[in-house]
């Protein structure tokens, strides 16, 4: 096409060159000679000459006519069969490019699992809502693979659904809610005297400032000695009733018997020990009496053993000293039970730890980090001691509603540089000008010159002469000028990574997992939906790398993580052309017009 195209335009411009211009010149010239005979009244040879004229005007018209038709029918069917061509090739290479990126991409999930990479994660922020969905979410792949132990001290029974889920699937699971349950979940019988009498006092004295540190040893001491003087058999019940004992109190029948009874009264502190001790003695009556009220008279002999799904539940209600008190008692509690463990210990998570002080969950998390357990520890807000605690672990924060939390949150985030559009200037501005000179001239001189004839001839032959001239000029100028310029101006910043009002706005089921990094912390979105396990394309796995087009498939046989997380697809590396015009393009070359 693109020779023959060639050729109809080669015998075109032959035509319009040797044969159009030729031939109506030589048809002119007989069309005269017609004329000239017709004048001279030779009608046949009028006649003749002009058939001959006509002829040969119009078969050179007409082979230009017929060479400039064919240049134009193959100068207008080359670009339209090209760009059918070209269209067709572009169709095809994006067929090819489609059919490749779904092989690349199609055994890749769309949906996999988020796992932090340390033991210990602390989650901040958060409303109901979303910790329920991360509380199902987080403990069903926790379940999968190991034995799970929830502490809710939310305070709002957040882990409902947890229990729900488990319960369903048929797994071996138990919930206490606390204070009601105390007797029933062993909380109390697992520990030993000097266990127990340990984390009574620090339970009593969590919060207190360090100069208590005098005030909690003399508790350990005389808790100490009642249990001493009970014979090692102790429960709340009986400790409460010795403390009354001790302070010269009734004792409520059954609780020590007669021996117990009078030792602790009488020679069991001396009257001026007694005395200085009262304070304590009043201290210890106060707790345990509560405490006593749940925990029954008695306690079973032996341990109860954690089913696979353990929740210790705060029941809802308003705050109050004896939830505090039970909340500490239980973290001390699971402290000496990863602490003494010997065999694997089941995963924890505690939903709700703001009123749990920072000694007391930094010792937790020491145990659990020399046991391998996994810790997961839920913040409502971060502040105070919870600020103190970011960073131990992998953090992770849902939605904080409050700015000053939500600003430290993005500071520890972290800063990093960009350009942002600074400034925009406009300018137009304008001149003109008009000038005009005038200038006029005007001179007389008289010439006179004395020369060899005057001193000859006599003083008459002087020759004189007289000059005037006069000029004129007008001159005139004019300028114009427009001028406008636009200026546009980037700076570089220095903002955060993420933007408090960006924290302070998550979804409910958001979560923003920040993975400690070499400069700062890297960012992974998660989506903590229950609904996303129901959805197809959805994998146990961790997240894993699309492959590149020729690259090697990356192993699957990754650990299983906890929460689901969209998978990012890399952008790939070539894309097809973007389809030729829907109109035919001119063929290339010079074009005038």
């Amino acid at each position: 096409m693109t020779e023959r195209a060639a050729v109809a335009q080669s015998r075109y411009a032959t035509a319009r060159r040797w044969v159009i211009k030729p031939s109506l010149a030589l048809g002119l010239l007989l069309l005269l000679l017609a004329g000239y005979a017709e004048g001279r009244h030779h009608t046949t040879h009028a006649a003749t000459t002009l058939a001959a004229a006509m002829i040969v005007a119009g078969s050179g018209l007409g082979y230009t006519v017929r060479c400039w038709w064919r240049q134009a029918r193959t100068a207008a069917a080359r670009p339209e069969k090209s760009y059918r061509q070209a269209l067709e090739a572009w169709q095809e290479r994006a067929a090819d490019h489609q059919e490749a990126e779904l092989a690349r991409v199609g055994n890749v999930p769309e949906w996999a699992s988020a796992s932090p990479p340390a033991l210990r994660t602390d989650v901040f922020g958060g409303s109901l809502r979303g910790w329920q969905a991360l509380l199902i979410t987080h403990g069903t792949s926790i379940l999968a693979g190991q034995p799970l132990l929830v502490m809710d001290l939310s305070g709002q029974l957040a882990s409902s659904e947890l229990t729900a889920a488990a319960q369903a699937a048929a797994v071996p699971a138990a919930q206490y809610l606390l204070p009601a349950d105390l007797d029933r979940c062993g909380l109390l019988s697992c520990l030993s005297p000097a266990q127990f009498a340990d984390a009574l006092i620090e339970s009593i004295h969590a919060g207190a400032p360090g100069g208590a540190r005098a005030d909690r040893a003399v508790d350990v001491r005389v808790l100490e000695q009642l249990a001493a003087a009970l014979g090692g058999w102790i429960t709340p019940a009986r400790l409460a009733a010795a403390a009354q004992a001790a302070l010269g109190h009734p004792v409520p029948a059954g609780l020590l018997n007669a021996q117990e009874e009078m030792l602790i009264a009488g020679d069991l502190f001396p009257a001026a020990y007694r005395q200085q001790i009262a304070p304590n003695l009043v201290r210890l009556d106060a707790f345990l009496a509560d405490l006593a009220r749940y925990a029954g008279p008695a306690q079973a002999a032996s341990p109860r053993v954690p089913a696979y799904y353990t929740c210790l539940a705060l029941d809802a209600g308003a705050r109050s000293a004896r939830a505090e008190m039970l909340a500490a008692l239980a973290i001390q509690w699971l402290t000496v039970q990863v602490s003494a463990s010997r065999a694997s210990a089941p995963a924890v998570i505690i939903a709700g730890a703001d009123e749990i002080t920072r000694p007391h969950l930094e010792r937790l998390s020491d145990a659990c980090e020399r046991r391998g357990v996994p810790l997961t520890v839920m913040f409502r807000h971060l502040r105070e001691d919870t600020l103190h605690l970011l960073g131990g672990g992998t953090a992770a924060f849902m939605r904080l509603g409050n700015h000053a939390e939500a600003e430290q949150a993005a500071s520890y985030l972290g800063r990093q540089h960009k350009f942002v559009l600074s400034q925009l200037t406009a300018t137009l501005g304008g001149n003109q000008s008009y000038t005009r000179s005038d200038t006029k001239g005007y001179g007389d001189g008289n010439t006179s010159s004395r020369s060899w004839q005057e001193f000859h001839l006599g003083p008459g032959s002087r020759s004189r002469g007289t000059s005037t001239s006069r000029n004129w000029s007008t001159g005139q100028s004019r300028a114009d000028g427009t001028s406008w310029s636009d200026a546009t101006a980037t700076q570089r910043v220095y903002e955060y990574a993420v933007e408090p009002a960006v924290l302070q706005n998550l979804p409910d089921r958001a979560l923003l997992l920040a993975i400690r990094g070499r400069e700062s912390p890297q960012l992974q979105a998660v989506e903590c939906d229950p609904v996303i396990a129901t959805l197809p394309g959805v994998s146990a796995r961790r997240r894993a790398l699309v492959p590149q087009p020729g690259a090697a498939q990356l192993p699957q046989d990754v650990p299983a993580g906890w929460s689901a997380s969209p998978v990012r697809q890399s952008k790939p590396p070539y894309l097809p052309r973007t389809p030729p015009s829907e109109a035919p393009r001119r063929p290339p070359g010079r074009h005038r017009g």
